[in-house]
């Protein structure tokens, strides 16, 4: 017997659930790069019970940053509460950063172009530098754990 496996289809703003030990965090999907990478807002509420508002999404995001989000639905890490606008404020960023360390020591910033990987090293982050988001794919132990944590982008200096 054949089995089919129907591939989800997902559709900028769906908005995904994932439990953590303080609550349901969530994530609102924003788009697929070229590489396949799915890219995700995540989002500033922490719910008990798991339901969310467009008022709730219209909130500056915590960040954004890569999610392997089909993977976690077929796996039920996270569950799709449904599909909400992106804020109007809401800006894509087309770079994102990482810190660079040399043998643990932080020498400064690399600030990456996502869609080139290009990278320019800084070594103090201006205004908008502080506003990108990590660069990279977080799983869903990192981001759990970081939500437990309240972290939030504006933490990250």
């Amino acid at each position: 017997m054949d089995l089919i496996t129907v591939a989800m289809k997902l559709k900028k703003g769906d908005v995904f659930r994932i439990k953590t030990k303080i609550g349901y965090g969530f994530l609102q999907y924003i788009e697929t790069d070229d590489l396949g990478i799915e890219y995700v807002r995540v989002l500033e509420s922490i719910s008990e019970n798991g339901i969310l508002s467009q008022r709730e999404v219209e909130c500056l995001e915590r960040w954004c940053i890569g999610f392997p989000l089909k993977a976690a639905e077929r796996r039920k890490i996270v569950e799709k509460v449904g599909n909400f606008d992106l804020p109007q404020s809401f800006i894509n960023y087309e770079h994102v950063r990482a810190e660079h360390n040399i043998r643990g020591e932080k020498i400064g910033w690399h600030i990456v172009n996502k869609a080139s990987l290009k990278r320019e090293l800084k070594q103090n982050l201006d205004a908008h530098d502080r506003k990108l988001s990590p660069h990279g794919i977080m799983n869903d132990t990192l981001s759990i754990s970081m939500l437990e944590e309240n972290w939030r982008l504006q933490d990250w200096v």
